[in-house]
């Protein structure tokens, strides 16, 4: 989720930024957490319980640092030098510094030590952050980086969504050049094709708007979790907050 000069972004994520991500509270931590159960419900029902995994716009090394405690090696990708330092910092932090790597990089030009990877991410909008002219190439390097029959999984904001808050972090700037930035789901849906992954599917989140999600709070804090992982369990396919794209390298 992650931006410096290096793309033509025009949301600019400083210290601070960082810091109060990596302990967002209340709406902002549901809206994290149902990410992270989509993501998870999709590995699971594939039936992919560990492997090597590449996060790009790591940010705070949240993805790496899950999926290595779940069993996966993992390496997080950031161009910016204040993420990179914090998710190491993290990192150090953890029980599982002997399964990740934190890399600072471009995905369009860093060298990895590793390039055989079962999942490749971008998570919480990270793709809004690269350039139009170069988002076919990114997902065909990012391709390149999978192992056969490996996912390449990628979340956005609705741009489309009539209630578009994003996170509380973001001013109202940033969100009007995310909503302008962010490709919509068909869009998407039809680079992956033309990247040359198969199977593309399009799962809807949190399709509740933040002032339903504050309501549960107080009262049923895991409300929002049981009502998306139902919907997900039987199909149940609304437009919501964010979407994720999950495609398979044949």
């Amino acid at each position: 989720m992650s931006t410096t000069d290096q793309f033509a972004g025009s949301v600019t994520y400083r210290p601070a930024w960082y810091r109060d991500y990596r302990q967002l509270r209340g709406v902002d931590e549901i809206k994290k957490r149902l990410e992270r159960d989509a993501l998870l419900h999709v590995l699971t029902a594939d039936g992919r319980t560990c492997g090597r995994m590449l996060d790009v716009g790591t940010a705070t090394g949240r993805y790496p640092i899950l999926f290595a405690r779940a069993g996966w090696r993992t390496v997080g990708l950031d161009v910016a030098d204040t993420a990179v330092s914090m998710a190491r910092a993290e990192l150090s932090e953890s029980s599982v510094a002997d399964r990740v790597e934190i890399i600072c990089g471009d995905i369009r030009s860093v060298a990895l030590p590793e390039l055989s990877f079962d999942l490749v991410t971008f998570m919480m909008g990270t793709f809004a952050h690269i350039p139009e002219f170069d988002r076919l190439s990114v997902l065909a390097t990012a391709r390149s980086m999978l192992a056969s029959g490996g996912l390449v999984a990628i979340s956005n904001w609705n741009a489309s969504w009539p209630d578009g808050r994003m996170l509380s972090l973001y001013g109202a700037a940033d969100r009007e050049w995310l909503s302008q930035a962010t490709p919509a789901p068909e869009e998407m849906i039809t680079m992956l094709d033309a990247a040359g992954f198969g199977d593309v599917s399009l799962q809807h989140l949190c399709p509740f708007t933040d002032a339903q999600i504050d309501h549960w709070i107080n009262s049923q804090g895991d409300a929002p979790d049981r009502i998306q992982e139902y919907m997900l369990t039987n199909n149940i396919s609304i437009p919501g907050q964010m979407y994720l794209i999950v495609g398979v390298k044949r």
